[in-house]
């Protein structure tokens, strides 16, 4: 699937899957949450990014799992 056939509502799912994932792995007692993780949160209360910003968010948490 290309860029331009994701929706942005398929990104937003699989950032907040991926930030599930990237929280999994860093374990319990981690005490800074990483910028890309306030990214997504910040997101998914209030939705601001585009298409563009939404996919360079999942690649980020991507590069952290």
């Amino acid at each position: 699937m290309t860029p331009m056939e994701e929706s942005d509502d398929q990104v937003r799912a699989e950032i907040g899957d991926l930030m599930e994932q990237v929280m999994e792995s860093m374990g319990v007692g981690t005490l800074i949450i990483p910028d890309e993780i306030q990214r997504g949160m910040m997101e998914t209360a209030n939705p601001t990014l585009d298409g563009d910003g939404l996919r360079a968010l999942r690649d980020d948490l991507k590069s952290m799992l």
